[in-house]
């Protein structure tokens, strides 16, 4: 498959000959190892990133050096976009929680992309709205729901990823330690 036709399919929209050529010249297919931190907290990103298969995730680190879980990205996923949408210091570290192959897109020739096409700049409008609406609802969620709830909630939003990533990041994502999730999940799994 070439680099233009995962866009076009995540974008849902059919990408014009130009845009096309542009995509398949400039976005590279990237692997990363299990562990591996593409992006550190401080560093500018140049880099906008497409998973085609893995996971990361992408995570705080608090003032007693406890790492805290901002966010999961999956398979058909866009990674790395505050450094499309702001050009600043990244504020949050991300990493590969699997081995990860993703299509890898520079901030400039994106840039170049979003300028000449309107449908393409509808369609990341579009994906960094809903974004914001997913982050909004995070936190409501955080602050109105019990343990219980955000786990079961996490479940939800995420089926297929519950399963592939340590216990341990789950919690830190939904605002509990790691050992009162695993009595959680025990009810849960008891229900």
């Amino acid at each position: 498959m070439r680099a233009s036709d995962y866009l076009e399919r995540k974008l849902q929209t059919t990408l014009t000959h130009h845009v096309e050529e542009i995509i398949n010249r400039e976005a590279q297919i990237v692997s990363f190892p299990i562990g591996h931190t593409v992006l550190w907290e401080g560093d500018t990103a140049s880099y906008l990133y497409y998973i085609i298969k893995g996971a990361v995730r992408g995570y705080y680190i608090d003032r007693k050096g406890n790492d805290m879980t901002k966010c999961f990205c999956t398979e058909n996923d866009f990674f790395s976009t505050e450094g499309f949408r702001t050009s600043a210091p990244a504020t949050f570290t991300i990493e590969c929680l699997e081995s990860c192959k993703c299509l890898q897109l520079n901030h400039k020739s994106l840039q170049c992309i979003v300028n000449s096409d309107k449908s393409i700049s509808d369609s990341i409008r579009c994906l960094f709205q809903a974004e914001v609406s997913k982050q909004e609802d995070r936190n409501k969620k955080l602050m109105l729901l019990n343990a219980e709830e955000r786990y079961l909630v996490f479940c939800n939003d995420y089926p297929h990823l519950h399963k592939r990533i340590a216990l341990k990041y789950i919690a830190s994502y939904i605002g509990v330690h790691a050992a009162s999730l695993s009595r959680i999940r025990k009810k849960v799994d008891k229900n």
